[in-house]
Parts: structure tokens; C-alpha cells; sequence
């Protein structure tokens, strides 16, 4: 939101609270009023217009009247939540310093632990009581986050529409009819039907990206091994990493600067100087080509092939705009060949055999008799792999990794720079209702993690972002499209702020497909 927009809209909240104070008690507060994106609270909170005590109950309240009962499957009991609100209150009283998550409210999916409550993974007879909180968890909640409950998912996060749990299949926010996206489909629905700021989720193969696409939300899928993966219940070990879903590039970008640390017991963290080697590396804005960025798309027959007619149309307008916005320059040399391969992998290779691992101990005694029968039918198919196989695969994937980051120009040690900074593709290929993908389950599936599966494989960091205007459902109902900006590691705040700049993009008198 531009600083002009948000001053007003600062200004209309506090002129509507001093009228509520005036008629009865500060508890009047209500969400209408306010977007929960970080920068709006803070806004709130610096004004004195509410308390987080306020927001509490506000939440709490919108919660109530959802007619979305699939988003929790653990909720924090509301007088809970507040007397966390009441004590940050106290100890905040009258201090200008404040943590930096101060007040902020948070959900967490259900593949991470936090202490005392039940970690399910949207399977019953897997739940444990969690003994220790996730590092992660730890740190915002040290920093004020206020947690508000634990999310609903794909069973054991394999999946990526949300029709996958026991525990009822959350819907798209713009159109009830519509898949939520998965696997972390209560997370995204908490985050889009403002009941938190800000949800750390989790993504393997596009579990973030997918479901912030359906719902119209800015989906951050990291740098591997720069968030604290103890205390996640893996997927896939080796390509799994923590993720942040919010409204804003400036709320994730907050929520990063807090949960980004290093972990010496996450064994694949990066360590201080790998980090350090990150973080001195050039951002893209360092005078290249008077500050633009050169991004990448795959070839159109690629493009063309995997989207529906909607979206093809969309993303084909989302290019041309992208093309003639001041700070982006247009690269057309892809090799997309370790691109596309990569992403066969990961349903296509022994890598699939992680989930096996993952979940072995339960496996073994339990069986899979207990499980989602579509979950059940994916682990079946993921066995059966030797270790020469095993071999190949990360044989074949290591040629992929190390030709994909040729591609972008970091990695180019020409003197004139070459490659591009940006890869941009489709976030998802269509978006299905939810009788479709129930017709469907496995090739429909597939299909959404058309431009996905890659980045996690190839050791890439990503952001869906809500552009390029909107299409119209079965039920004439305006639903939102979204692109993934991919980049190579250690650019995560890069892409944030690229976001955020595109997001400022007046895209409604660019793209519209009734």
C-alpha cells in the first residue's frame, strides 16, 4: 500500500475509534475496519487507536461468524490468546521500544510443533502432543507474535489443492466453490479471511506458492536452510523448508527478518559464513542497467501447453506489462531443459521415496489403512526404488542444479553480465473446483505444480505475488491470478521488494478476463 493510502486509511480508522470510544468500550473494535497486514497495526498501535488486546477479540469474533469451519484444527482458546495480548500490554506499558512482532497475530500448519499442543499433520491416529515449540515458533513468539491456533492441511502435506484432511477441505476465500490450495490450505484461508497476519506454513514441492495464488496473497518460499526446520514434521527432508503467507511484501518481509537465524541442530542450515556469503552478495537494484531487473520466462510452448485458456491469456498480458514497466528488462535466452527436468523429479524419481522415510516409524505400525485413501494410493506408488536408482537421481539433479544457476546472471563470471536476475513463471496452471479436483485427484494435482516442483529441487528461493488482474468463476465471482518471481539463493528480500513494487502496479486496466 502506498504511504499516502495508508495515512488515510490510519486517519478514517482512529476518527471511527474515537467515535466507538465514545459510545462504549475499546472491545468495539472490528476487523472492518482494518486490514491485519503488520504496517496497519503498527499504525494502530503507535496511534493509540487499539490495543492488541482489541485485535485479539476482533479475531476472535470473526473466527465465530466463518462459515469457513475447516481452516483449525487446533485453536487457541480465546482467553488464552488474550491474556498473551494483556501481558504484552503490561510489560510494553508506556515503553516506545517494542519487540517487532509486538501484538502481531500468527497461525502455524499443523506439521509443527509447538509445546502441549497436538501435531497432527491432519491425521488422527498420527497426533503427538508436541513436548518442545519449533525454534521458529520461538522466535516470534519472543519477538510479540500472538499465536492464534494451528492450521488444517493436506494429510501428512502431500498435496497441493486442500481436499486432503479428515478435518474438512477449506475453500478459496473469493469463491467458496473453489479448492483452497494445499497442502497448506488452512494456513493460506487464515492469512486471505483476515483471522492472522501472517502464517508460517511450509513447502516442498509448492505447498506455500499454490494455495497464496488461489486466495490472492504474497506466498515466500525462502532460501533453503535459512529458517529453522526443527520441530517440522518433514515431507521431503532434503527439499523441505518453512514458509511465511501474508497480504503484503512488507508483513513477510517483517515476518523473515524474525524468523530468519541460523540453527546449529537444522542439519542442512546453512552455517554463519555460508550465510554471510548471502547476504554480501549484490541485490539486483546495484545500478544494472539503471537499477532494472532482467527477468526470464520459459519457453511460450511450455507456458502454453501446461495453462488453461484464462490463465494463458493472463500471464500472456502479465509479460507484455512486465516488459514495458521502467525497472524491468526482458531476457528471451532460457534454457529451460534443467527447469522442466527438475520438476519431473520429484514425483518421477526415488525422491518421492522421502515421504516413505518421513513417516516409516508410523508406517510400520500402523500400516496404511488409516490413511486419506488418495494419500494412501501416492505413498504406495513411492516405493519400490533401489539404491542405484537413488543414485542416479541425485547424480541427474546435481547436472540440473548447477545448469539452472548458470542461467541467471550471478552466476555469470563473464565481465559483461549476462542471464537474468528473475525467472517468472505462472504460479499454478489452472484453478479447479472443488467437484473437479475430487473427480480427479492425482493428474489434476499434478497439474498445479506445473511450474513449481523446480525451485525446491534446484535450490532456489521464490515469492507468489497477486498480479495480473483478475478472471471471473462459475459464479461470476472476480478471482485473483498470481506469478512467482524465482531467484537464485539469498535473494529472498530481493524479491519481496519486487513484489512489493509490482503489487503497486495498477494491473485492473491491465488484465481482465470475464
Amino acid at each position: 500500500m502506498a504511504p499516502a493510502a495508508l495515512v488515510s486509511e490510519e486517519a478514517d480508522i482512529q476518527n471511527k475509534q474515537k467515535q466507538k470510544q465514545n459510545e462504549g468500550p475499546t472491545e468495539a473494535f472490528d476487523l472492518e475496519d482494518a486490514s491485519l497486514n503488520i504496517e496497519n497495526i503498527e499504525a494502530l498501535y503507535a496511534a493509540g487507536s487499539v490495543t492488541p488486546v482489541d485485535v485479539v477479540r476482533s479475531i476472535y469474533r470473526r473466527i465465530a461468524s466463518s462459515t469457513d469451519q475447516a481452516v483449525w484444527i487446533t485453536l487457541v482458546p480465546e482467553e488464552e490468546a488474550l491474556r498473551s495480548a494483556e501481558e504484552l500490554v503490561r510489560r510494553y506499558q508506556g515503553e516506545d521500544a517494542k519487540p517487532a512482532l509486538y501484538g502481531i497475530p500468527f497461525s502455524v500448519k499443523d506439521s509443527i510443533d509447538i509445546a502441549g499442543l497436538p501435531t497432527t499433520l491432519a491425521c488422527p491416529s498420527y497426533a503427538y502432543t508436541a513436548v518442545e515449540t519449533a525454534p521458529v515458533v520461538q522466535r516470534i513468539l519472543a519477538e510479540g507474535g500472538i499465536l492464534i491456533g494451528k492450521t488444517n492441511l493436506d494429510q501428512f502435506a502431500t498435496g497441493l489443492n486442500g481436499t486432503r484432511s479428515p478435518y474438512g477441505s477449506p475453500r478459496c476465500v473469493y469463491d467458496a466453490d473453489y479448492v483452497s490450495g494445499g497442502s497448506s490450505s488452512g494456513s493460506v484461508v487464515s492469512v486471505a479471511a483476515g483471522m492472522v497476519s501472517f502464517t508460517v506454513a511450509t513447502d516442498t514441492a509448492g505447498s506455500t506458492r499454490v494455495p497464496s495464488a488461489f486466495n490472492g496473497v504474497v506466498g515466500l518460499k525462502p532460501t533453503l536452510g535459512t529458517i529453522s526446520t526443527v520441530g517440522l514434521v518433514p515431507a521431503c527432508k532434503t527439499a523441505d523448508c518453512i514458509t511465511i503467507i501474508a497480504k503484503s511484501s512488507y508483513t513477510a518481509r517483517r515476518a523473515l527478518q524474525v524468523m530468519r537465524a541460523y540453527d546449529a541442530d537444522d542439519a542442512y542450515a546453512r552455517d554463519d559464513l555460508q550465510l554471510a556469503v548471502l547476504a554480501a552478495q549484490s541485490s539486483w537494484w546495484d545500478a544494472r542497467q539503471g537499477g532494472r531487473v532482467r527477468f526470464a520466462i520459459p519457453p511460450w510452448h511450455v507456458v502454453n501447453d501446461a495453462l488453461c485458456q484464462t490463465y494463458r491469456q493472463l500471464f500472456t498480458d502479465v509479460v507484455k506489462t512486465l516488459s514495458d514497466l521502467p525497472f524491468m528488462s526482458a531476457d528471451h535466452a532460457v534454457d529451460y531443459t534443467p527447469f522442466a527436468s527438475a520438476n519431473a523429479m520429484l514425483y518421477g524419481s526415488s525422491i518421492v521415496s522421502q515421504r516413505i522415510v518421513a513417516f516409516k516409524t508410523y508406517l510400520d505400525s500402523h500400516g496404511m489403512d488409516k490413511l486419506h485413501p488418495v494419500i494412501r494410493d501416492i505413498f504406495s506408488a513411492s516405493t519400490g526404488f533401489d539404491a542405484v536408482r537413488a543414485y542416479e537421481d541425485i547424480f541427474s539433479l546435481a547436472k540440473y542444479k548447477r545448469d539452472a544457476a548458470r542461467q541467471f546472471r550471478s552466476h555469470q563470471t563473464s565481465p559483461v553480465q549476462k542471464g537474468f536476475d528473475v525467472l517468472v513463471v505462472p504460479s499454478t496452471a489452472t484453478h479447479p473446483t472443488v467437484d473437479e479436483m475430487l473427480s480427479d485427484p492425482i493428474n489434476l494435482n499434478k497439474r498445479l505444480g506445473s511450474f513449481t516442483h523446480f525451485v525446491n529441487l534446484l535450490d532456489l528461493c521464490a515469492v507468489a505475488v497477486p498480479v495480473g488482474g483478475t478472471w471471473k468463476s462459475v459464479n461470476g465471482k472476480q478471482m485473483p491470478f498470481s506469478i512467482t518471481l524465482i531467484s537464485t539463493p539469498g535473494h529472498d528480500e530481493d524479491l519481496l521488494e519486487l513484489a512489493e513494487r509490482l503489487m503497486n502496479v495498477d494491473w485492473t486496466t491491465r488484465s481482465r478476463v470475464d
